[in-house]
């Protein structure tokens, strides 16, 4: 009898703890954020700070654009230094879960630097990303830019 009562709590608590182990991974859906390599993100971006030279856009200006993460560490931004040229620049990921974090930085004598995050998508099933760019020319801030969006499979722009 002594045996049986011991398998069965044995029994019963494997599949509890295996229970508890597989809604503790899986909460909201969020385990899909593994890292950033091979992920393309649609963003809104506005220009927060700009100075008045170099054909910079004005405060307040918005436009839509595509960043890439690429597994070999590239990171690409299609606009920059300008749509007919982007210039590929790097991305460091700092942590993985439910909230990512990344530095990506592309420099052609003027340096594009973002830092942004990686967040889940409240169940929608899609990654929303939250990032703040600025352009520099040496240590002068040129502009500063705040983009928001969301992963998506090809960048439609």
């Amino acid at each position: 009898m002594r045996i049986k009562a011991f398998l069965t709590a044995v029994i019963s608590l494997t599949l509890s703890f295996g229970m508890f182990g597989s809604a503790a991974a899986d909460p909201d859906g969020s385990q899909r954020l593994r890292g950033l390599g091979d992920r393309v993100f649609l963003v809104d971006v506005e220009v927060i700070t700009a100075e008045d030279c170099c054909g910079l856009p004005p405060v307040g200006f918005t436009f839509q654009n595509c960043y890439f993460f690429e597994a070999d560490g590239t990171w690409i931004d299609p606009s920059f230094p300008r749509p007919s040229e982007p210039a590929p620049g790097t991305w460091t990921q700092h942590s993985v879960g439910a909230k990512t974090t990344y530095t990506a930085s592309a420099d052609v004598g003027i340096l594009l630097w973002q830092d942004g995050t990686v967040t889940p998508a409240r169940g929608r099933g899609v990654l929303q990303l939250e990032a703040y760019s600025t352009v520099f020319f040496g240590d002068f801030p040129l502009a500063t830019f705040r983009s928001v969006g969301e992963e998506v499979d090809e960048c439609p722009l």
